[in-house]
């Protein structure tokens, strides 16, 4: 897959689409330089080439519907590009490689999004598609109860780090700087267009890549279901970062895990890239789902 990035430098203001919730495109103006630009030919066989940059990672004081844990707004620079999975894994996928479904939304159909499953659940995942396709796996589970998709708890799970090449679960970092796309807002303008949420889903998902993919060929980044990330959550976590963190992954203990992009249910406020979910490994629910990346040299 050949990266084509393309870097300029402005000297004057030009328009960036943010991520609104309104009918209206919000737009913001800035000066200095383009962000990178994800070229059309950098996405195959389901996956983006996500450059490597520097973001702005949260959400301002100004932000409206901004919650606590957004901020403060701090520098990240992603030092390695890396493969984002264009679409969250679907009920088919889950089924063809972990031989069952967990999913609420069974009558949605194979391409919707597999929902119901744990974050021990996804990274079970990842390892599996790491082993059948000749990858390292990125994380050792252990001691666990139960089988993946149905009843799986109380893992004792390590992750091997980013320079793992096999499949894992995006860093929280990766996954709103991929979900930004280079914009400098965490809303995208006429929200119909990109995401289901609870003004045009019917309070169900939906099959996966029907709505218009982000500048930087992802779709449903936002809405549809929510994503489990890697990270462990803590509310301050961000603080730690106020003076800029370079490829970050989240604090070392903690007893929840993030996810991240709002769902089906989600009220338009909500479905924003800077927005934190977050619940306990554990958990279930028909609202969350998943989608994979992967290091690259």
């Amino acid at each position: 897959m050949q990266q084509l990035v393309r870097w300029a430098v402005l000297f004057v203001m030009f328009p960036v689409i943010l991520s609104g919730c309104g009918d209206s495109d919000e737009r913001a103006y800035t000066v200095g330089w383009f962000p990178p630009i994800v070229d059309e030919s950098d996405c195959s066989n389901g996956y983006c080439l996500i450059p490597a940059g520097t973001f702005q990672m949260g959400s301002p004081d100004s932000e409206s519907d901004r919650q606590g844990d957004e901020g403060p707004v701090h520098s990240v620079t992603i030092t390695r590009s890396f493969l984002m999975r264009q679409t969250e894994v679907t009920q088919l996928e889950w089924k063809s490689l972990m031989g069952n479904n967990p999913s609420y939304f069974r009558s949605c159909g194979d391409r919707c999004p597999v929902e119901g499953v744990n974050w021990y659940d996804a990274v079970s995942y990842a390892n599996a598609l790491s082993k059948a396709e000749g990858f390292e796996t990125c994380y050792t589970i252990e001691n666990c109860s139960g089988t993946a998709g149905n009843d799986l708890d109380d893992c004792t799970v390590t992750f091997k780090g980013v320079s793992c090449r096999g499949y894992r679960l995006p860093t929280e970092a990766e996954w709103e700087y991929a979900a930004r796309a280079g914009t400098a807002g965490s809303r995208y303008g006429a929200i119909d267009k990109i995401a289901w949420y609870s003004g045009n889903s019917g309070k169900g998902t939906h099959p996966i890549a029907q709505k218009a993919p982000n500048a930087w060929g992802l779709y449903d980044m936002l809405g549809n279901v929510w994503e489990w990330v890697n990270d462990r959550y803590d509310a301050s976590y961000y603080s730690a970062c106020s003076s800029g963190c370079t490829d970050p992954t989240g604090p070392s203990t903690g007893s929840a895990r993030v996810y991240r992009g709002g769902s089906c249910y989600s009220y338009a406020w909500l479905v924003r890239a800077a927005l934190r979910g977050n619940n306990v490994p554990r958990s279930r629910n028909d609202f969350v789902g998943f989608r994979l990346a992967r290091s690259v040299p």
